[in-house]
């Protein structure tokens, strides 16, 4: 892949994350899904610059993939931070997806609903056996370059959104609305 490839994926990447963020947030309803269009918008803006410079390399080298991965997750992860530090009650009616204008029963569903539930050990389990059936997969097809980017990806996705989803609930109780 060219330089000028590489820069064109980073691009339209980028492009999707403006639409997703713009045009498809304000059609959704408010709520779980303007929230999950914000955050998928947010990753994969964090992700188009890593893109653009890692392209040529994702089939060659396992790290250009993981790069790619903590880049993303890594910039999602500082953005939402920042942001939910700094809000104050509408910032954090907007975190969660809400209207302005909702109450504080509205806010604390939506915050309890936010809100991960631990792993039990059967999860666990079943993680341990996914992430397993997962690396056989890529060792069978001999693609486990592909698989361990995979599984950095569901590690870095079962890690960052739920830290920053405690975070949002625990700062939504913090403030009280």
């Amino acid at each position: 892949m060219s330089a000028a490839t590489a820069a064109l994926v980073g691009g339209a990447t980028l492009a999707i994350a403006i639409m997703l963020g713009t045009v498809v947030n304000r059609m959704v309803p408010a709520g779980t899904a303007r929230r999950g269009c914000e955050e998928g918008a947010l990753l994969l803006g964090c992700a188009a610059p890593a893109l653009a410079v890692f392209a040529p390399y994702l089939h060659t080298r396992l790290l250009a993939g993981v790069a790619v991965v903590v880049v993303a997750y890594g910039g999602f992860y500082l953005i939402r931070m920042r942001q939910l530090r700094r809000a104050n009650r509408d910032g954090v009616r907007r975190l969660l997806g809400l209207e302005r204008d909702a109450t504080f029963g509205e806010a604390a569903t939506q915050a309890m609903r936010v809100e991960p539930a631990p792993v039990t050990p059967t999860g666990r389990l079943v993680l341990a056996a996914v992430a397993g059936a997962v690396m056989l997969g890529g060792y069978l097809l001999d693609r486990v370059d592909t698989a361990l980017i995979g599984l950095a990806l569901g590690a870095a996705e079962s890690a960052v959104r739920p830290a920053y989803h405690r975070a949002l609930a625990r700062r939504t109780r913090d403030i009280g609305h």
